[in-house]
């Protein structure tokens, strides 16, 4: 059967992975601050709105006016399609701002989050689901409490019981590894800043793709006017010393130790 893919948007990466994202699956932008996640987002957006799909853009660290102005820096113009009801923007960030005057006060449950985001999904009939970033949703309310569990509940619970095809983002610190949400999703595209010969470049690491013949690699990006995100160079590049794995066994070579 021939999986379904849908364009990620960005100019080169849809070649790297075989037309775009599986459609149904779930996947995770990461990345320090101002590395392009939500840049990333808004490409995917923007390109399924034109191809007549309708989706929900949850915001959790902005308010929806400072993702509207960050679109309109590429100009990109999203209100027509709010207008026309083929894009509905859900505000998260009172709740977590502690504006909503009961921001603390009780936990995140996943299922009442699910529910509620069904309930806009099924009105809107959307195909695309964004959660920028997805972190504050799956840190547990109580300390006491497991984020893997969480994580996986949240997640879980988005995958079966909406239909949606879903990008996350999260914020990963310099040298992380990354959370129990990496595990999860179908694919992990780690969006990164690195110096080059003194200079600083920025490049996307392929970190896994569930589905897709594609070798773990990093690609160099340019942000370029009306259209974000571009691939500049296909060829693979050294991954970061920070995102590689360490290895636990060392090939004997003979040769290397003779007394």
């Amino acid at each position: 059967m021939a999986v379904e893919r849908i364009s990620t948007g960005i100019a080169g990466l849809d070649r790297l992975l075989q037309g775009g994202f599986i459609r149904g699956h779930s996947y995770l932008l990461t990345g320090e601050s101002g590395t392009g996640k939500t840049v990333a987002c808004l490409q995917f957006l923007r390109n399924a709105l034109k191809q007549g799909q309708k989706a929900v853009y949850v915001t959790v660290d902005e308010r929806p006016g400072e993702i509207l102005e960050s679109a309109a820096s590429f100009s990109w113009d999203f209100q027509p399609y709010i207008q026309d009801k083929n894009l509905l923007i859900l505000d998260a960030s009172p709740y977590f701002g502690g504006r909503s005057g009961n921001a603390g006060e009780k936990g995140i449950d996943p299922q009442k989050i699910v529910a509620d985001l069904g309930s806009y999904a099924k009105r809107l009939a959307a195909q695309i689901l964004i959660i920028d970033p997805i972190t504050p949703l799956i840190l547990p309310h109580d300390p006491n409490s497991v984020s893997q569990d969480q994580a996986r509940s949240l997640m879980q619970l988005i995958q079966s019981q909406l239909s949606t095809t879903n990008i996350f983002t999260a914020h990963l610190a310099k040298g992380a590894a990354g959370g129990a949400e990496q595990f999860l999703v179908s694919g992990v595209l780690i969006l990164e800043t690195r110096e080059v010969n003194g200079v600083f470049a920025r490049a996307i690491m392929m970190k896994k793709m569930r589905g897709t013949a594609a070798a773990p690699a990093a690609y160099p990006f340019d942000l370029v006017p009306n259209e974000g995100i571009v691939l500049t160079d296909h060829q693979e590049v050294a991954a970061p010393c920070s995102q590689l794995e360490p290895q636990i066994f060392e090939l004997f070579d003979p040769a290397k130790h003779k007394s």
